[in-house]
């Protein structure tokens, strides 16, 4: 295949894939039976996360991420929340009707601790973006 075949077939492949509209909440929630329409969304957000950034929702005052093989995002959360004496464990975020399927991890974060989270987080090269509204 020479160059050009390959950026003709990478064009039409970017052309195909951008006719379709990302999914609404309606869609994404009538995608799995037996799964919350929460528990797809977390899922949803999570996938899309690379394991130097983390996204906290304040709605429900949750931080999701994807932790690296060697546990260092959980490390940094787990000890910053342990030094404002406030632990709390982290939990799976899963994707199936069974919760066989971990897909990245949450936290219960207060807002009043965000913002020393978030810096703990930052300051070891990880991003942190806040949904204000979802």
């Amino acid at each position: 295949m020479s160059a050009e075949d390959t950026r003709f077939s990478m064009s039409q492949e970017h052309r195909v894939y951008s006719k379709f509209r990302p999914p609404d909440l309606a869609d994404i929630a009538n995608m799995r039976p037996g799964v919350s329409r929460d528990r797809i969304l977390e899922a949803w957000m999570v996938t899309r996360l690379s394991s130097r950034q983390a996204l906290y929702r304040p709605d429900n005052s949750r931080l999701y991420f994807c932790d690296s093989a060697s546990g260092e995002t959980s490390d940094i959360v787990a000890k910053t929340l342990s030094s404002l004496k406030s632990p709390r464990p982290l939990e799976p975020v899963r994707i199936d009707a069974l919760g066989a399927l971990f897909v990245g991890t949450k936290v219960l974060v207060k807002r009043e601790e965000f913002s020393v989270v978030s810096t703990a987080l930052r300051l070891s090269g990880i991003t942190v973006d806040s949904l204000d509204h979802l």
